[in-house]
Formats: C-alpha cells, sequence, structure tokens
C-alpha cells in the first residue's frame, strides 16, 4: 500500500525482466528493433496481455465470488463481469500511463499515433467482455472452467507474439513457404491489439513490426470479432443467469 498505483506497474515489470533475461540474453532471441530496447518492447506487450488475463481470470469467477449478493438481492449478474473488467483497466490505465513516461524519455519521442493506444485497448477490452460473459456463466454451472481457463491462457501467451516481435512470425512462415499462413495466425484477436499499443508507443511506422494499413486491417478484424462475439454472449449469460441464484 505504500506503494500506491505503482503496484500496477510491479507485477508486469519483474516478469518482463524475468522473460527479458531468458529470452535476450540467454536464448538470444533477435531483437524487435535497434532502436527500441527488447525490455521496453516486452514491459509494453506484457501490461495488454495482463490486462486481457486479469480480466477474464477475475470476471469468470465473479458471479460465483458475489454468490451471497445475487441470491439475496434482485440484480442484473452482467455488472460483476464488466465490473472486473473495468477494475482491471483502470490498472492498464495506471501502469500504460507510467510506461508512457519511460517509453518518451528511453525513445526521445512520442508520435501522434499514441492516438491508436486507446484503441487498442478498447478493442481488447471488447474481446475480454465477450469471453468472460461465457466463462462466468459456465463457472456457475461448472466450477472447472476457471482452472481450464488458466491453462487456456498459459498456451495462448504463447501463440501471442508477446515474447517475439510480429516479424519474426511473418519471417519464419515466408522461410517455410508459409506466408498465407500469417493472415491466419493474426486472426488472434489479442495479438492486433498488442502489436497495435508496440505501434502506439515506441514504432511509429517507421521502423514498426508492420505497415500501419495492415495494423488497421487486423485491429478491424479483432473489434469485429469481439462485437460479433459479444452478441450471443451476452444472449447466453442472460439465459443463463435466470437460474444462477438456484445454482449458486
Amino acid at each position: 500500500s505504500i506503494l500506491g498505483f505503482f503496484w500496477s506497474l510491479f507485477r508486469p515489470a519483474f516478469l518482463t525482466l524475468v522473460l527479458w533475461a531468458v529470452f535476450s540474453k540467454i536464448l538470444r532471441l533477435p531483437p524487435p528493433s535497434e532502436s527500441v530496447p527488447y525490455w521496453l518492447h516486452m514491459l509494453i506487450s506484457v501490461l495488454m496481455w495482463n490486462f486481457l488475463v486479469g480480466s477474464l481470470i477475475e470476471a469468470t469467477h465473479s458471479v460465483v465470488a458475489n454468490a451471497n449478493l445475487i441470491k439475496k438481492v434482485p440484480l442484473d449478474a452482467e455488472v460483476f463481469p464488466v465490473a472486473a473488467i473495468l477494475a482491471n483497466a483502470v490498472h492498464l490505465l495506471l501502469a500504460m500511463g507510467l510506461a508512457i513516461v519511460i517509453a518518451v524519455g528511453v525513445t526521445g519521442h512520442l508520435s501522434w499515433h499514441i492516438v491508436v493506444l486507446p484503441i487498442a485497448i478498447v478493442v481488447l477490452a471488447l474481446f475480454a467482455l465477450a469471453c468472460s460473459l461465457i466463462t462466468a456463466a459456465l463457472q456457475v454451472y461448472f466450477r472447472d472452467v476457471g482452472s481450464l481457463l488458466e491453462l487456456l491462457t498459459l498456451a495462448w501467451f504463447y501463440v501471442t507474439p508477446i515474447l517475439y516481435p510480429v516479424w519474426l512470425v511473418r519471417d519464419r512462415l515466408a522461410q517455410a513457404g508459409m506466408e498465407n499462413w500469417f493472415t491466419f495466425y493474426m486472426l488472434n484477436p489479442v495479438a492486433p491489439p498488442v502489436v497495435a499499443a508496440r505501434f502506439a508507443l515506441l514504432y511509429s511506422g517507421a521502423s514498426g513490426e508492420l505497415s500501419p494499413p495492415d495494423i488497421w486491417r487486423y485491429l478491424a478484424f479483432a473489434a469485429l470479432t469481439g462485437i460479433v462475439l459479444l452478441i450471443p454472449a451476452a444472449f447466453l449469460f442472460r439465459r443463463m443467469s435466470v437460474h444462477f441464484a438456484d445454482e449458486l
């Protein structure tokens, strides 16, 4: 509590330090850019990833955690997953504010492309909300959903460009004669917001991982995925929430 909002950055900073030491110094993964330190590249990525995972895990358990309230007070149970995501969004904004100061201090510039950052966060939050409505509803009926989600996010971490630049995936696929698979790889709804956040703060389009048109295209698809998924997710949650009090 003494450190206050700096705790919002401590966990991702510690994780970034460990990952940087392992993948940059021990495994010697190619640096994403000559002008941007690898640890800063990874810090922005980890902040976005922690927001997603924290939102999903807390929102998934939010309904069960408030069982007493749901059984006593008539209310819309959607408020609990939404509140969990908003709480994590506050932590992200606090940590990202400090990260922006660090990025400016290290790179020496801040481009107008920073306007992409809030868009990327909203797209990621939209996808997190859609997923969490489904998992929160299922968690009431099947209490292993939360454990399964933690296992899924562990695998998801490595197939999302957190540890490595996205151009590395594109180049490796091209070397294997599988260029078309890169588009399939970027259909991961988490990848475009992460890449867009790095573009907004670190690369400004000059030496970025992808061209600005590609970033906007993939980001638009990720937003569309979140919207399309949110509609059935909200319907499923509302249908299942009718029996929440009985199940809890």
